[in-house]
């Protein structure tokens, strides 16, 4: 139900939250990662960007890239969602990865500038997952990548954006990835 909400506020990305958990799930079992935590993984990533309910329509659906100062409400959404699912026992999972789907590997991403193994594992499965389906998926500002160009751009980004780790499981299961991404892919905005 809290995904089916984030998911009316971004119209442009029906079917890209459960995707991500999808994906997650896969890339984890790939790392031969317990299965109860695959299982939450599933269960829990399609929520990483339920902090987008906090975002103004104004911001969430403008029609091409945004400027500075819009990115910097955007990236509230991180906080947003930890603060919507913290504290709640059954939620602190989707929580973290709520809190961590954008920070790097490099320390470089948002909103803690968190470094390598002290983003939580979640997070960082979380957010290859979430990046390859945003970038195959058309937004309002810009087309889809091809499967190719994503990956790609995946390890181009080992070791800086992505654990590298993450990055080798992603390309062990890229086919799949792709499979499941065509199969369930359905909007294309004009």
């Amino acid at each position: 139900t809290l995904t089916q909400l984030a998911e009316t506020r971004d119209h442009e990305s029906e079917g890209h939250m459960n995707r991500v958990g999808f994906f997650s799930a896969m890339i984890a079992r790939q790392m031969n990662l317990d299965e109860k935590f695959c299982q939450d993984l599933e269960i829990f990533a399609p929520m990483h960007d339920i902090g987008k309910v906090g975002i103004p329509d104004g911001i969430l659906h403008v029609p091409r890239e945004l400027c500075r100062e819009e990115f910097q409400v955007i990236k509230m959404h991180t906080q947003i969602g930890w603060q919507i699912l913290k504290d709640k026992q059954t939620f602190e999972f989707a929580a973290n990865i709520a809190y961590t789907h954008h920070e790097h590997w490099d320390g470089t991403g948002y909103p803690r500038h968190l470094k390598g193994e002290n983003i939580p594992l979640a997070g960082r499965i979380c957010a290859v997952a979430d990046c390859y389906d945003s970038l195959r998926s058309v937004r309002s500002y810009r087309n889809k990548a091809s499967h190719d160009q994503v990956m790609n751009w995946i390890k181009l980004s080992s070791g800086t954006l992505f654990d590298p780790n993450v990055v080798t499981a992603t390309c062990a299961i890229e086919s799949q990835l792709k499979e499941l991404f065509d199969r369930t892919y359905t909007i294309d905005v004009e």
